[in-house]
């Protein structure tokens, strides 16, 4: 059809030409990301200027992600992601920033996205690395090889989640370890049995230490050993580990673990040989995750509730069940899942007697099958493909008949063509300047914008460097009144001891020396300065006193020790011996300096 584009002697009424010409001109401006991986940049967005509110708004998304990643619902989990992702990437968050390449990539995963979810994993790595966080990078390994163990690099998977292993080893940090050692475990599966099952009781003797583990290690701990005992034939003691995890997993509320726990029952039941008992338990396992987005769930609990009917002689029911099985293992690229699928279709159209469909399943499993292991395809396979591209060339062959016959009446639409490819083109060249002038006007009230907030920043800088002289000069006319007071107090005691009237003034300056209304002073123009210190420090050290809690105040401030007797109106000594009492209280050692402990809180 486009054979002529080439010459020179291209004509320029060529119909087709204008037919393409008006269908570009009508195709919509698309917006393509410009960050990796599909994730938004937000730098555009109208966040808060507030760092912490807008970070505390991230890791608000992030929890809700957690609860949509732990109900299987990986499409929402996805999109919720992407936009906590882009605040942590505007304000530089490269902590939460690693964390949320890891969510992300779990999320390309669990939806046939593998070579994204490698992507992403790589991006988070190196982010972390920045930090750098030991444990966040382990966290990271670990998953990308369990990545590379989907898509059959074992090898490279087995040394990526070593690699993670030693990681945290190195550093001394057992947390969740039991994870690693099961996930390592299970790439021996069908590999070596005994490797398999030496990294399981390893990783089941870690999760005896709480620390060391976490309910999802747990619960795939005792799955591994159920199925190591299945394998041996062992269906007492692989019951009774399918049985725990069960438990485990129904107390946590963990649907993904309470599925599997109930498939991997009537798995054991089927290698019984007790299919109707089977049934029920694949039917409920199915049940629960068949609303999630867990692909290959959905596709491993179909296809065994197949493997039931077709041993119950239901072989329709079984079919009813594969179809759609199969279409989602193809869309999602999970190879053996596929090849399972549709030799178990070739088994049951058999059985149906559409030995056609049957034959059909049957090559396509061969076909698959040979793939996979690296064999060539059989002769009927090469037969069937020959047949294949003869169809596909004859239906070439009548395509373009078609487009012959078409030709003159595509004549006759060219005129009508090139006046609406005209109108399109005034109307684009509108569109085009509308849009720069709107531009331009969002710039000029960015650029506004921009300017208040660095004035509101100036001013927030002034007021608070007025409030910290208001407190400065506070605490400095504190310390100048009962010095003054107290050497006033001193020098009328010697002078009249017995004097009545003296007496008196005494008293009334030692009622000047009261503390809590000096306090109730500073304290107000402290809280101005420091709003959230005394709240952070009943909240880490509740059984703190109101006068250790003054004393820190002056130590926050850098008053020396004469100059907070003077404050308390207390000796030296026993200011240090306060001092004393509050690093045993605030649990620090005496080579660290109490001023900048404080200041850290």
């Amino acid at each position: 059809m486009h054979k002529n584009t080439g010459k020179k002697s291209f004509r320029l009424f060529n119909p087709i030409f204008f037919a393409i010409f008006f269908l570009f001109l009508t195709i919509p401006v698309v917006s393509f990301p410009q960050s990796r991986n599909d994730l938004p940049d937000t730098s555009h967005l109208q966040l808060s200027v507030n760092k912490v509110d807008s970070i505390a708004y991230a890791l608000k998304l992030k929890a809700k992600a957690d609860s949509c990643l732990e109900t299987m619902l990986y499409k929402e989990a996805e999109s919720t992601i992407k936009q906590a992702y882009g605040i942590a990437k505007r304000f530089k968050d490269l902590k939460l920033q690693g964390k949320l390449c890891n969510d992300l990539a779990e999320c390309y995963s669990m939806t046939g996205r593998h070579e994204k979810a490698e992507e992403m994993y790589h991006e988070g790595f190196q982010i972390c690395s920045l930090i750098p966080d030991t444990n966040a990078m382990a966290v990271i390994l670990i998953n990308l090889g369990d990545e590379y163990a989907k898509t059959g690099r074992l090898e490279l998977a087995a040394e990526t989640e070593l690699k993670a292993i030693k990681l945290k080893e190195d550093n001394h940090d057992y947390r969740k370890l039991a994870f690693y050692y099961q996930k390592l475990g299970e790439l021996f599966i069908e590999r070596d049995n005994a490797r398999w099952e030496e990294y399981a009781m390893k990783a089941l003797m870690l999760t005896r230490t709480k620390e060391y583990t976490t309910m999802y290690a747990t619960v795939a701990v005792y799955n591994d050993l159920g199925a190591i005992w299945r394998i041996k034939d062992d269906f007492v003691k692989a019951e009774a580990y399918y049985d725990t995890m069960y438990r485990i997993s129904e107390e946590a509320g963990y649907k993904k673990g309470i599925a599997t726990a109930t498939s991997e029952r009537a798995l054991l039941l089927y290698d019984q040989g007790k299919y109707q008992e089977a049934l029920p338990l694949a039917l409920k396992a199915y049940g629960i995750i068949e609303d999630s987005n867990d692909d290959y769930k959905i596709v491993y609990e179909a296809t065994l509730i197949a493997r039931i009917l077709l041993k119950l002689n239901k072989p329709a029911e079984a079919i009813a069940k594969l179809i759609p099985a199969l279409e989602r293992a193809e869309k999602a690229d999970l190879l053996p899942e596929v090849l399972e699928a549709r030799k178990y279709l070739s088994d049951a159209y058999q059985d149906v007697g559409n030995y056609q469909r049957a034959f059909y399943f049957q090559n396509q499993w061969i076909s698959l099958k040979d793939s996979l292991d690296g064999i060539e395809v059989r002769q009927a396979l090469d037969d069937l493909q020959t047949r294949f591209e003869t169809e596909k060339k004859q239906h070439l062959i009548n395509r373009l008949s078609d487009i012959n016959l078409e030709h003159e009446r595509r004549n006759t639409l060219f005129i009508i063509l090139l006046i609406v490819s005209s109108v399109a083109l005034v109307l684009l060249i509108f569109i085009l300047r509308l849009r720069n002038n709107t531009i331009r006007q969002n710039s000029v009230l960015h650029e506004k914008e921009q300017k208040i907030m660095t004035l509101e920043r100036v001013q927030m800088v002034r007021d608070l460097d007025f409030k910290s002289r208001e407190l400065t000069t506070a605490a400095v006319h504190l310390i100048n009144k009962n010095e003054v007071l107290n050497d006033l107090k001193s020098k009328l005691s010697e002078a009249g001891e017995k004097d009545g009237n003296m007496n008196q003034v005494i008293r009334q300056i030692e009622q000047n020396l009261n503390l809590d209304n000096d306090w109730q002073n500073f304290n107000r123009h402290f809280e101005e300065v420091h709003p959230d210190f005394f709240l952070k420090l009943k909240d880490k050290y509740p059984s703190i006193s109101n006068n250790e809690e003054r004393l820190c105040a002056y130590l926050y401030i850098n008053l020396n020790t004469k100059e907070i007797s003077q404050m308390l109106n207390v000796t030296i000594a026993a200011v240090d011996k306060g001092r004393n009492r509050l690093r045993k209280k605030l649990g620090i050692d005496p080579d660290v300096n109490l001023n900048e402990f404080l200041k850290r809180l």
